[in-house]
């Protein structure tokens, strides 16, 4: 089957755009270095957002599966940095809350994470960056709607 350039640069973009974000991935994996894996951080900065969500909560923002976040959370608990507490109207649901020793490890992390996606766009004018972020918005509402779409027709 032959692919005409439209094709062909539709997987180029694809392909380059995965390669961004793992070059990205693995900059911010150095830049936090030892002190928390990229999801750790990712839990300690959803908590620093809004502290005490419940682990449904946590797994929709932070597109994990439960069985990951649990894990995720059981290790950050052992570690002192979340404390896990029975929701108060509704004793079934427990939220997760930063301890003092989590509040003051994202505080450390949350400059050096930005300082380093700054770098990561350094490359781009203001003007490219406000492109950019138009055009994978454009993208993502795209996704989101066909997403939606394969839920009903599926």
């Amino acid at each position: 089957m032959k692919r005409d350039d439209d094709d062909a640069s539709v997987v180029s973009t694809w392909v380059r755009m995965l390669a961004c974000h793992n070059l990205g991935l693995g900059a911010l994996r150095r830049a936090l270095g030892d002190d928390a894996t990229l999801s750790r951080f990712d839990l300690l900065a959803n908590l620093d957002r809004e502290d005490g969500q419940t682990l449904a909560s946590l797994s929709r923002r932070m597109l994990v599966t439960a069985g990951n976040l649990t894990g995720l959370v059981d290790r950050a608990e052992r570690d002192r940095l979340v404390v896990r507490r029975a929701d108060p109207r509704d004793r079934r649901l427990s939220r997760v809350y930063l301890t003092r020793k989590g509040r003051g490890l994202v505080t450390d992390l949350m400059p050096r994470h930005a300082a380093h996606v700054e770098a990561i766009f350094a490359g781009l004018d203001p003007r490219e960056r406000r492109e950019l972020r138009r055009l994978l918005g454009k993208l993502r509402d795209t996704m989101g709607g066909a997403a939606s779409e394969n839920r009903t027709t599926t």
